[in-house]
């Protein structure tokens, strides 16, 4: 069941590259940035079970088909994605399970998994200490300064 009925405004949560379909753009080239809200015009099945809408984006004049897991409630406050699986990330609080450390503030980690919630826009990013897999808000991490590798 669709999410979205036409004239809803839409976030577009990934980057969509061409897939080759828009002749006049080389493969791979970026057509929108995550976060780039449009509107939709229509919506359809792909083989019978993938969702898609057919997304107008005013300010490049371009309508594309995204996935209904690519988008969300234009609406909802937006989170840009900052890191992607085997990105590094530094720690801004120290964490701690069953009264054992895991790690400090400031310890570089590696984001395992992203998460985003299409019914909140909330962003969460996976990471694994030893055995456990964490999931951490997105406020949780920060970039690694330029000096730190």
């Amino acid at each position: 069941m669709e999410k979205f009925a036409p004239g809803s405004e839409v976030r577009v949560i990934r980057s969509i590259r061409n897939d080759g379909s828009i002749h006049d753009l080389e493969k791979g080239e970026l057509l929108i940035p995550a976060g780039t809200i449009g509107i939709v015009r229509s919506y359809g099945y792909f083989l019978q079970t993938q969702l898609i809408y057919q997304v107008f984006i005013p300010q490049l004049n371009r309508v594309i088909g995204v996935r209904d897991s690519e988008v969300i409630d234009a609406t909802l406050a937006w989170v840009p994605c900052l890191f992607r699986s085997q990105d590094k990330a530094k720690l801004k609080y120290s964490l701690q399970m069953f009264d054992k450390r895991l790690a400090n503030k400031g310890d570089v980690i590696e984001v395992y998994r992203v998460h985003r919630n299409l019914k909140d826009g909330s962003l969460a990013y996976e990471i694994k200490f030893g055995p456990h897999y964490v999931r951490l808000d997105a406020s949780v991490l920060e970039p690694l300064s330029s000096t730190a590798l």
